[in-house]
């Protein structure tokens, strides 16, 4: 708590950082409100920006456009039945049919106030859980920060249970892509195909901004002339009624808490926490059969979850440098730029950055609520923007971010490279949350696993003999085979129905 209230006393010391969090509030729900634009692209865009500031201001300002950005979504979901963002594919069950009905007005103000709820509930388990978590970090060593590595792409691998060796061929594009350039034990040079410029590997905004921005753009030409007709939000309260609120306490706490939970898990992502959170509060609630025709549990269940895991996420990106979605895997490029490493000896040697990163999310949930309600008609107005209006500014703004960083345009080429290639991979059913993990992540399991067999001689048994790499390889195992076991469970109780019949 000293932590968080130093870091609070920055804000009131430097009004800067809080304009900026303001500003990166606002920009986030732009890019959350209108479909196509996520919160990943909002913060990949600004990233280079972020370069010319200190590190308090750039990371404010990132974690500012990742909560608006999250939250802004549930505006296209509740008035188009069309998820601003991922994280609010959810919010459309109930939201639409609420809107529907003539309630948009209410389907908004409670996910907004679910949205705030869920917020505030992970930044308290950020504030809890992150020390406690960097102190058991220190005991980690090679071997565990690569079975750590390894968890963190089963699990994303694990969830493309449609097709498992795609999201495993991405994740081994993702591994590919970080090892270019120098290597870092013997110091020669690979897959840089005689390129000097590759010598130093592809810089993280480069691919970053490829994967997310240009991959985006490119997938959102087909329909870059769809006009959306959005339903009238009729009038909107600043809080919801006693009324409206009525049988949802216990949703809000149990949909943070699982949010916050599948934050922390490497990779996973808002949408499976809103998921997951809405098929736990239909089996709890009393009545199931509501869910899907505008239930206020089923809104809240989505955004207090999507929300919630934005906190969660950030825990692991601190404590073991390992993101625990998309957009946190950008504001560990951030944190990088500006010369902190993210783990363990951030809560020691960085307490300051620590504290702002504490106040920023909390900050940043309050002002997501009060703005949000206050220009919730102007983020309305925003859905009637024509996307071939917005592409060309977005991708200008890639091009001159990447080029700003090393001054070269090679890595303008580097950008569009990536972008095609990441559009190829969605064109093909390809995820890229494999593809992004794998990049983040090739350098941890590869670097530690050589590191660990240099110490131990070659010995790679020695793995086994600790027991946190053990417990970690196990659950790896567990999430690989799980969803085909269950796969086959189903088909067999399918078949099972067939015959009977």
């Amino acid at each position: 708590m000293s932590v968080l209230l130093t870091g609070i006393q920055s804000f009131v010391q430097e009004p800067l950082l809080f304009a900026l969090l303001i500003a990166g509030v606002f920009f986030g729900m732009v890019f959350g409100a209108i479909p196509g634009l996520t919160a990943a692209l909002g913060v990949s865009l600004i990233l280079p920006f972020t370069f010319a500031m200190t590190a308090h201001e750039g990371i404010t300002t990132l974690i500012g456009i990742y909560v608006g950005g999250i939250s802004g979504g549930l505006i296209a979901a509740v008035l188009l039945n069309i998820p601003g963002s991922p994280a609010s594919i959810v919010t459309c069950f109930d939201g639409s049919p609420m809107a529907r009905t003539g309630r948009a007005g209410d389907a908004l103000t409670l996910g907004v106030f679910s949205s705030f709820i869920g917020g505030v509930l992970s930044a308290l388990a950020l504030v809890i859980i992150a020390p406690q978590l960097a102190k058991a970090a220190l005991m980690f060593g090679a071997w565990e920060y690569f079975a750590m590595g390894l968890m963190g792409l089963s699990v994303v691998v694990s969830l493309c249970a449609k097709d498992m060796v795609k999201g495993l061929i991405s994740a081994i594009i993702g591994m590919v892509l970080s090892m270019v350039g120098m290597d870092a034990v013997m110091g020669t040079p690979r897959l840089t195909f005689d390129m000097w410029q590759l010598n130093g590997g592809l810089d993280n905004l480069d691919v970053l901004m490829g994967l997310f921005a240009v991959t985006e753009v490119l997938t959102q030409l087909k329909s870059i002339n769809q006009k959306f007709e959005t339903i009238s939000p009729g009038k909107i309260r600043a809080f919801p009624g006693k009324e409206l609120l009525k049988g949802t306490g216990k949703t809000h706490i149990l949909s943070s808490l699982i949010g916050t939970f599948i934050g922390i898990l490497p990779g996973i992502g808002q949408a499976t926490a809103s998921m997951l959170s809405y098929s736990t509060a239909m089996q709890t609630s009393p009545h199931p059969e509501a869910f899907g025709t505008g239930t206020p549990e089923g809104i809240v269940a989505s955004e207090a979850a999507n929300n919630a895991c934005c906190g969660g996420a950030i825990i692991p990106m601190m404590t073991l440098g390992i993101p625990g979605d998309l957009v946190t895997s950008i504001l560990l490029g951030g944190l990088v730029v500006h010369g902190l490493q993210p783990g363990p000896l951030l809560f020691t040697g960085s307490v300051d950055v620590v504290g702002i990163i504490f106040a920023a999310y909390l900050l940043a949930n309050v002002v997501m609520y009060m703005m949000e309600m206050r220009l919730m008609r102007v983020f309305i107005k925003l859905l009637a923007v024509p996307m071939n209006l917005l592409f060309p500014i977005i991708l200008l703004m890639c091009v001159v971010g990447t080029i700003t960083v090393n001054n070269r345009l090679f890595d303008s080429w580097v950008l569009l490279g990536v972008g095609v290639l990441g559009y190829f991979l969605v064109n093909n059913g390809f995820a890229l949350a494999p593809v992004v993990l794998g990049y983040i992540l090739g350098n941890i399991i590869e670097s530690n696993m050589r590191t660990a067999l240099i110490a131990n001689q070659g010995n790679f048994i020695s793995l086994f003999s600790k027991p946190i790499s053990v417990g970690l390889l196990i659950f790896s195992v567990l999430m690989l085979v799980l969803p085909t076991l269950l796969k086959r469970r189903s088909e067999r109780r399918k078949q099972g129905k067939r015959t009977g019949a």
